[in-house]
């Protein structure tokens, strides 16, 4: 598998996201014409992105169930803001996590089509633990009535 081929199966990847994360991400994300109590973060592929950054930030991991009764497909990587270096940004971002991936660069090349399928796995499960550790950060002030609602909300999140 070369460098291409690598690329294109990681962004053909769907990751998952709890289903009990949804009332989050409907309140959170401009679903269409939905009012909201809160400046909208704009797609939920966005406040996604945004909840895998901070939990990133947060040093916050949280596993959950892939049972596709309990979580649901999320759009492919991929299809994140097409034609932008926002992907590339975000999967630069994932591949600085190396000890949390547990492999080593230069072994890349030299590893046979299931190892390098494995570390496509351990990227989505990366991205997927991050972005639920952060949906929890987010819930956790939701339900507690402690997000500012200003159209710096995610910033300011992020910073403190």
């Amino acid at each position: 598998m070369n460098s291409q081929e690598f690329k294109s199966k990681l962004l053909s990847k769907r990751p998952r996201y709890a289903n009990s994360r949804i009332p989050l991400l409907e309140a959170l994300a401009n679903k269409g014409a939905r009012s909201s109590e809160y400046s909208q973060f704009g797609p939920i592929y966005e406040l996604y992105i945004y909840a895998m950054m901070l939990g990133i930030k947060r040093k916050s991991r949280l596993p959950f169930a892939r049972d596709s009764r309990l979580s649901s497909d999320f759009l492919e990587i991929g299809k994140w803001k097409r034609d932008s270096s926002l992907v590339d940004f975000l999967l630069m971002v994932i591949f600085t996590q190396t000890e949390d991936l547990n492999i080593n660069w230069n072994e890349l090349e030299d590893m046979e089509e299931d190892q390098l399928n494995k570390v496509i796995s351990d990227v989505i499960t990366l991205i997927e633990e991050y972005a639920n550790g952060g949906l929890e950060y987010l819930e956790n002030l939701f339900e507690k009535g402690e997000l500012e609602n200003s159209h710096y909300m995610f910033i300011d999140l992020y910073n403190n």
